[in-house]
């Protein structure tokens, strides 16, 4: 027998798995939503029913717009300093998704009002 068993093996670096602050969760949960409601809807936007919901949900994006930022900027500078991937990924994605809420708003020339004030 070789005794490959009985070498000593070096230990292996355990990874510190960092907790998610509650303040994150609402976030999260908030990005996903909005991803799950623009996604499909961004496929299906040749059938006008869908556009003027898309338009519906862009608008609502626009108006929380400044609270959605801020809070994906923060989690994105809380996540990207601790290498947690997915939800820098959703903090970025969440951004985009209120950067292309505002270029539909201002596309379609709608209104547009953040927290109840028409700019």
């Amino acid at each position: 027998m070789s005794g490959t068993f009985w070498e000593p093996q070096e230990e292996e670096e355990t990874e510190v798995k960092t907790r998610i602050p509650l303040w994150c969760w609402p976030v999260i949960v908030l990005d996903l939503l909005l991803v799950l409601a623009l996604a499909p809807v961004a496929i299906l936007v040749v059938v006008p029913f869908f556009a003027v919901y898309w338009i519906a949900l862009a608008q609502f994006v626009v108006w929380i717009s400044p609270l959605l930022a801020a809070v994906n900027i923060a989690q994105f500078a809380w996540a990207f300093r601790r290498r947690q991937a997915g939800i820098t990924g959703l903090s970025i994605l969440g951004v985009l998704m209120t950067v292309v809420a505002w270029i539909m708003v201002l596309a379609w020339q709608a209104p547009v009002v953040v927290f109840g004030v028409q700019l």
